[in-house]
């Protein structure tokens, strides 16, 4: 049966695609709302899964549960292969779906600056899957260490890393900080505080390095009354399975080790036009793709500039 309206294809199911999908519910059109999980992530308090303080369905919604009362809206569980432009057209694991217009909402994904090693042996917090990763990771450590009698591997299994001191690596830090604290020094009475090591590694001067210079200074203080030990003016250059090594030699000891140095957008990206070096696509003021005025991209995927020529800054 050929289409009567026009068919808006919205990718992605994060905050900016799901806003787009239901802002769309009373123009006459059909929206086809696409991600390759069929639930919306909380992707702020991710943090709190990887620490045990909540449980995934607590920051997990049902896409389809979001858009029921939205009767242009429907969803497809399926992941995106590719984008043909001029045949206005999706790839997906599922099939393929022609657009009349595309709604580009692919967010972003963990930037590893070059370090392909961290891609490897760190954790990530940017899905739920890495998260729960984190969570398992960090427990299953605490239990091996109740087994060893090796002083030296005790403190490594004790020991957390977070590359990275912006807002997740601030919130992640202080999270694990209570966790050990509140939860797990009942959980094991044996023990010993002075064996955990929770670190921030961060190549600038503070954290929170978009914020205020007050919010910095009172995160600081935060982080050094729950023992978070804070390693400025220090870059990652590789990191294996047992810690991580810095760019002036140093070296740290952990069995843990988190990557929240900042993010790029999605590699869908690159199927639209040439990403800048944060992987955003360049679009104009209404959010439009050069020379592709039916799609629009948005989110932390696209480069948008400010009044002063400036571009904004990602946010997830």
């Amino acid at each position: 049966m050929g289409r009567t309206r026009p068919r808006v294809v919205v990718l992605g199911a994060g905050f900016g695609g799901l806003a787009a999908a239901r802002a769309l519910g009373d123009v006459p059109v059909d929206v086809v709302l696409v991600d390759q999980h069929n639930y919306h992530l909380f992707q702020p308090l991710l943090y709190q899964v990887a620490t045990a303080l909540l449980d995934p369905s607590e920051i997990a919604y049902p896409v389809r549960a979001a858009v029921r009362r939205r009767r242009n809206v429907s969803f497809r569980l399926a992941r995106v292969t590719g984008v043909d432009l001029e045949a206005r057209r999706l790839d997906t694991t599922a099939g393929d779906l022609d657009y009349d217009h595309l709604v580009v909402a692919a967010g972003a994904v963990n930037n590893y600056f070059g370090v392909d090693s961290a891609e490897e042996h760190a954790h990530g917090l940017k899905s739920l899957g890495e998260a729960l990763a984190v969570r398992n990771h960090l427990l299953s450590c605490f239990e091996r260490a109740a087994w060893t009698e090796d002083p030296v591997a005790r403190r490594r299994l004790h020991t957390v890393v977070l590359v990275g001191g912006g807002a997740t690596g601030v919130e992640l830090a202080g999270a694990v900080s209570e966790l050990v604290h509140l939860v797990l020094r009942k959980d094991f009475p044996d023990l010993d505080l002075g064996e955990v090591d929770i670190v921030i590694v961060e190549g600038g001067d503070t954290v929170l390095g978009a914020f205020a210079p007050s919010l910095q200074r009172s995160a600081i203080r935060s982080l050094e009354r729950k023992g978070v030990r804070l390693a400025f003016g220090a870059q990652v250059a590789d990191v294996d399975e047992n810690g991580v090594t810095l760019r002036d030699g140093g070296r740290i000891e952990a069995a843990t080790v988190v990557w929240t140095a900042g993010v790029r957008g999605s590699p869908v990206g690159a199927w639209l036009a040439e990403p800048d070096r944060q992987g955003r696509v360049a679009v104009g003021p209404t959010l439009q793709l050069p020379g592709h005025p039916e799609v629009f991209v948005i989110g932390d995927l696209a480069r948008v500039l400010d009044g002063r020529g400036r571009p904004l800054p990602q946010l997830a």
